[in-house]
């Protein structure tokens, strides 16, 4: 039975960062204290924090979420899978049935279990009902999870029904909206002119960007620790 809770219950972070390519998306995640990167891109072998070594099966990466759910001890803080639409590619070739053969190539999430868009149904129920849930799980006894994703340009609904540009994250759309109602944020990382990295923290015309605090504006991560901007301690400086 539904319990009826009074005042906030703050839980460990639970967000995406997503960049062009090059930004720094794994180094920023590297700074989280305590983190294991997941790698699925296989681009995490300069840094110098916990990883795994690339997944590039589905069931390795189940594998290991359960093993970390079912540890006695906690011995991270924060879960970075780098990145998610890696991981939903992989999640694609599952649902579509392609095999990286080279006869496997030509199958397609459309054509697949029956056509008439039954494998994007299929992928959304994948997202919805079996990774966020273990991802929510691990998030309950303590973890942060970080989605690193690269970005890409999508025609996007405003709140009055017009549609603009934006930068989103380079996620397929029929799992888009799933990640984005998840995450407690979500946040442009880009370079300004001077080549300082910035972290946006709310939507404008150019890039989407949520956070359910009070963050606000735009951060330079060279004055500001990112551990802190996630407790919302950080002495920011707004737009």
């Amino acid at each position: 039975m539904a319990e009826i809770l009074t005042g906030a219950t703050p839980t460990a972070p639970k967000f995406m960062v997503y960049s062009l390519p090059g930004i720094g998306k794994t180094t920023l995640a590297s700074k989280l204290k305590r983190s294991l990167i997941i790698d699925i891109e296989g681009g995490a072998n300069f840094v110098d924090t916990p990883r795994t070594t690339q997944i590039t099966n589905l069931d390795e990466f189940y594998e290991l979420l359960i093993k970390l759910r079912g540890a006695k001890e906690r011995k991270l803080d924060y879960i970075v899978i780098d990145t998610a639409d890696w991981l939903v590619r992989l999640m694609v070739e599952q649902v579509a049935g392609i095999n990286r053969s080279k006869e496997g190539l030509s199958q397609t999430l459309n054509r697949s279990n029956g056509g008439y868009g039954n494998g994007k149904q299929i992928l959304e129920n994948q997202v919805r009902t079996r990774l966020l849930p273990m991802l929510g799980e691990l998030n309950a006894k303590g973890y942060g999870i970080c989605l690193l994703a690269h970005a890409d340009k999508k025609e996007m609904m405003e709140s009055d029904g017009t549609n603009i540009e934006q930068i989103t994250p380079k996620i397929d759309p029929n799992t888009l909206n799933a990640f984005m109602e998840w995450c407690d944020a979500i946040f442009y990382l880009k370079k300004d002119a001077t080549g300082n990295r910035i972290l946006q923290l709310e939507s404008d015309d150019i890039a989407l960007a949520k956070n359910r605090t009070s963050l606000t504006g735009e951060i330079n991560l060279s004055e500001v620790d990112v551990n802190d901007i996630l407790t919302n301690k950080a002495n920011r400086k707004e737009k």
